[in-house]
């Protein structure tokens, strides 16, 4: 019998892998404080819960709608070990590092100046400013790489994987936002 592909399962001591029901697969366990518990481990978050305990890797459902409700907590093999509903949930020590863990890896610098934009061979080179000072990037297949997260918020994915924010458009001088007209 040959495993469908895509499902994970497990394999009896015949070496051959057993196929779990999608039932099985899309059971969802609510990550609490009373299930759950996490911990830093030579400066990576690590959780113990009553079926795992090991890396944790946090996932927003919803990144732009719900920054601090949904969160998907992922093992090494980037297995959901279960979902928080909300950060509230965890409180003190706990919850600063929930927090913490979520800026760092959703970490954005906003920009407030474009200073240029040159496009060669389906690649955008930009140049901006941030609070961070003055910064480089590029971009893929432009069009593609800008997310409009609300009504004037963009989100801006660089070919290296970094993000990069402009809150409000509208809020841009006058020469920034012709820069970036032409991208809304």
């Amino acid at each position: 019998m040959r495993p469908h592909r895509g499902m994970r399962g497990e394999r009896p001591e015949g070496g051959e892998q057993k196929s779990r029901t999608l039932a099985e697969i899309s059971v969802t366990v609510w990550l609490t404080p009373a299930n759950a518990s996490f911990y830093l481990k030579n400066d990576f978050l690590h959780i113990k819960t009553e079926g795992y305990e090991g890396r944790a890797f946090l996932c927003r459902q919803f990144p732009f709608e719900l920054e601090w409700e949904f969160i998907s907590v992922m093992n090494e093999d980037k297995e959901e070990v279960g979902i928080i509903r909300s950060l509230s949930l965890f409180e003190g020590e706990m919850g600063e590092m929930l927090t913490e863990e979520l800026k760092r890896r959703y970490y954005a610098p906003v920009i407030d100046r474009i200073y240029s934009i040159k496009e060669r061979y389906g690649f955008s080179y930009w140049k901006v400013h941030t609070a961070d000072g003055n910064v480089s990037f590029t971009l893929h297949d432009t069009y593609r790489s800008i997310i409009r997260a609300a009504h004037n918020h963009i989100i801006m994915l660089d070919v290296n994987g970094n993000r990069f924010e402009i809150l409000d458009t509208e809020a841009l001088d006058r020469k920034s936002y012709k820069k970036i007209e032409l991208y809304l």
